[in-house]
């Protein structure tokens, strides 16, 4: 029987707390900031239900023009962990329906639309997971030196074959599972499936390096324009 698109609900967490890019939500992006661009963006899903899980009174704020939002106010303990997947994810406590759908608000270029084909896709599978992944071209070597890529030994990098990297655009998963294992998906084969998105859409802004080259990026499309 085909998966209902009823089963799935949207969420996403934000802080202020990130450790490796300071305050990355919030501060200046491109005139905007990286919460209010996934914000605006999050419309295209208002058929299903979206959560927003925030901490602080800035992210709460943020969220509270948009009306098919369901606002989840995060504990300090929630915002704050690093390492206590539970905790981090208390929200989905709260969700009721079989699969979510987690979108990360640090992707910048991801589309809506993409993420729409991806539910159709998930949606078409027997599968009880689905990720974002990229091509990763290149040569490429496991820690005991045995070739992963480039079997032809070819010279030209672009001839050499690719593997797929999960990106961390978005993931879609069993509830219940990641409740009861702490994890997404049990790691068998095509569990989860995988959804290859675009190089730009995969920019994920971990880094201040990773921060400015996005900006940089995006200020650039908007000139274009």
């Amino acid at each position: 029987m085909r998966k209902n698109i009823k089963d799935i609900s949207v969420f996403l967490n934000v802080r202020v707390a990130s450790t490796r890019c300071k305050n990355k939500m919030l501060r200046p992006f491109a005139g905007s900031t990286l919460v209010d661009i996934c914000l605006n963006k999050l419309y295209k899903l208002s058929h299903m239900d979206v959560f927003y899980g925030a901490h602080e009174d800035e992210l709460l704020d943020k969220a509270k023009n948009y009306s098919f939002l369901k606002i989840f106010k995060r504990s300090h303990e929630s915002a704050n962990s690093h390492n206590d997947a539970l905790k981090i994810f208390e929200v989905l406590g709260h969700v009721k329906t079989k699969w979510v759908l987690w979108i990360n608000p640090c992707v910048p270029f991801l589309k809506m639309d993409t993420v729409l084909d991806a539910i159709d896709t998930f949606l078409a599978v027997k599968n009880n997971s689905l990720t974002s992944v990229k091509r990763a071209q290149g040569w490429f070597f496991d820690t005991e030196g045995k070739r992963l890529t480039n079997a032809n030994n070819s010279i030209a990098t672009q001839d050499s074959g690719y593997l797929l990297e999960v990106a961390h655009a978005f993931h879609i998963y069993e509830r219940r599972f990641f409740l009861e294992k702490t994890a997404y998906w049990g790691n068998s084969p095509n569990n989860p499936s995988l959804f290859e998105i675009s190089e730009d859409e995969s920019i994920d802004i971990d880094t201040e390096l990773e921060f400015k080259y996005a900006e940089m990026i995006y200020l650039d499309r908007i000139n274009l324009k």
